[in-house]
């Protein structure tokens, strides 16, 4: 993720809706890249502890920890992916 999404993500932690709809499009943009992918899980449990959400953020972390880097890599060697997940199709 660049800085500039970074900063974008900072001013939007008190309107959950438009920080949402965000994550969700840097989550698409980054699927196909291992760490980019685990820094916006990481981005996303950082704005759900922000907004008091704390079982979004257990479940985010939950999924950077354990699921992004291995789902990234799925996704990059063998063409597998959830077609939610694929920004060649957007």
């Amino acid at each position: 993720m660049t800085r500039g999404e970074l900063h974008q993500i900072d001013a939007l932690l008190h309107d959950p809706r438009a920080l949402d709809a965000l994550l969700w499009s840097l989550h698409t943009k980054y699927h196909a890249s291992p760490r980019a992918h685990v820094a916006v899980h990481r981005a996303w449990v950082r704005a759900n502890l922000a907004n008091r959400r704390y079982l979004r953020a257990l479940g985010h972390a939950f999924a950077g920890v354990f699921l992004a880097a291995p789902a990234s890599l799925l996704q990059r060697y063998t063409g597998l992916v959830v077609p939610a997940f694929d920004a060649s199709r957007r």
